[in-house]
């Protein structure tokens, strides 16, 4: 807090001194001539516009304090309630003056740019902008400014190549370069394809963009054409599939989501026996650990292939399991199934053991479950259930849940592991 009061401070004796030698002949050396500037001229001060246009007035050789001046009028041409056409023209004027003291300057041409829009000289604001970008043709603020501006002047093909140039240099303008070009081209998805390019990221930010749009196919079909392996190696993908589950689209999704994968309908539990890595979760296993048990994918017990879930239990009381181990699966409504799985226990020791639960996609209602994992030790045993998905659902969640009877029952001890899932439609 005292910093803040000292820099007041300092900015008020500085504005005393403008105030003072800008209204005489008074002459100021130059390390004190300096040193104003650099105050006035500094972005983070706040100064008052009459002692900012008296620097720039007093110091007609300084391109900083110019366009200091440019600067907070170009802030201020905004502000309704003052002269709009005088605001204008004085930012022009002063902008100009530091255009001319430091012509290589690009930021100069910059604010000259967006004095000259504001004054409604549209030409004259691109021409600028233009030579900006020659002497800055890396920088992505240029682009940027110059395509926003295409844009406004409806020369939409102009702005495009401009818009992807800002693109390249700074993926994070990809969206609000989409959000642009869709309310400027009223939803010419062939124009969103042009200024995205080729690039897998950016299409699939694009078909990501589209779903939010309600262009489900479109977005799919954008999504299918790039390359499988590219699609597997981007988070993108998963926010993809996301968005389209969270719109309800679930039988596009898990299309989508199988299309990714090079698989077919079947089988209709995706990783049935654990032998895939887990790369996108949307319609394969979701796995999270657990206070009551350490939880994963072994290589050291399987019914067949290498690989099946465990359950280590860590003998705490009331032991529960609701979410940590559950899949999304497509179903068809009214269809009726029957849910298979293997169950191997090393020293079980529970008074309410695990289950296979089958739950509507927001797991609150539950629509069949197997008995419970019997205590003891023995070889893999089949567990069997059979249901009929509801008509209104097109998605079904089974998960491994482990639910007390009562508010306290003793620990859960020993591991169980489960293997070889399958679900077949009847």
């Amino acid at each position: 807090m005292r910093i803040n009061v000292n820099l007041h401070g300092l900015v008020s004796r500085v504005a005393i001194i403008v105030t003072v030698f800008c209204g005489t002949a008074a002459y100021l050396g130059l390390s004190a001539a300096q040193f104003i500037i650099s105050v006035i001229t500094d972005p983070e001060v706040r100064v008052d516009t009459p002692v900012i246009e008296a620097t720039a007035n007093y110091f007609p050789n300084s391109a900083r304090a110019q366009a200091r001046m440019a600067s907070r009028l170009i802030e201020s041409g905004v502000d309704v309630t003052m002269n709009h056409e005088r605001t204008a023209e004085r930012a022009v004027y002063y902008a100009a003056r530091a255009v001319k003291l430091a012509p290589h300057n690009y930021e100069f041409r910059i604010l000259l740019a967006a004095a000259k829009e504001l004054g409604g000289d549209i030409a004259g604001a691109e021409s600028e902008l233009r030579t900006a970008l020659k002497l800055a043709p890396h920088l992505v603020t240029v682009h940027w400014r110059l395509a926003n501006l295409l844009l406004r002047e409806e020369k939409l093909n102009l702005a495009i190549s401009s818009f992807r140039s800002a693109n390249e240099a700074d993926p994070n303008l990809l969206i609000p370069t989409i959000n642009l070009l869709w309310q400027a081209s009223d939803g010419n998805i062939e124009t969103l394809k042009v200024v995205v390019g080729s690039d897998s990221r950016s299409q699939l930010t694009l078909a990501q963009f589209l779903v939010q749009q309600g262009q489900f196919e479109t977005a799919v079909k954008i999504a299918n054409g790039i390359d499988r392996q590219s699609t597997l190696n981007h988070p993108e993908s998963g926010k993809l599939l996301d968005s389209l589950i969270s719109f309800g689209e679930i039988d596009l999704a898990n299309k989508l989501w199988r299309d990714f994968f090079g698989a077919g309908d079947q089988p209709l539990i995706w990783n049935e026996s654990f032998e895939r890595p887990i790369r996108f979760t949307q319609f394969d296993w979701n796995i999270s650990q657990s206070k009551y048990a350490k939880i994963g994918i072994t290589a050291v017990k399987a019914r067949t292939g290498r690989r099946s879930l465990f359950i280590a239990y860590r003998g705490i009381d009331t032991t529960t399991l609701n979410s940590e181990i559950h899949q999304l699966v497509k179903v068809r409504p009214g269809a009726h199934y029957i849910l298979k799985c293997y169950v191997k226990a090393e020293m079980l020791n529970t008074p309410d053991g695990p289950q296979i639960v089958v739950t509507t996609q927001d797991s609150t209602t539950t629509i069949a479950a197997t008995s419970v994992v019997r205590p003891g030790s023995y070889d893999w045993q089949l567990l069997t259930m059979d249901f009929v998905a509801p008509p209104d659902n097109r998605a079904l969640i089974i998960a491994i849940k482990q639910t007390p009877q009562f508010s306290y029952v003793d620990p859960t001890q020993g591991t169980v592991w489960f293997d070889d899932f399958d679900l077949t439609e009847q």
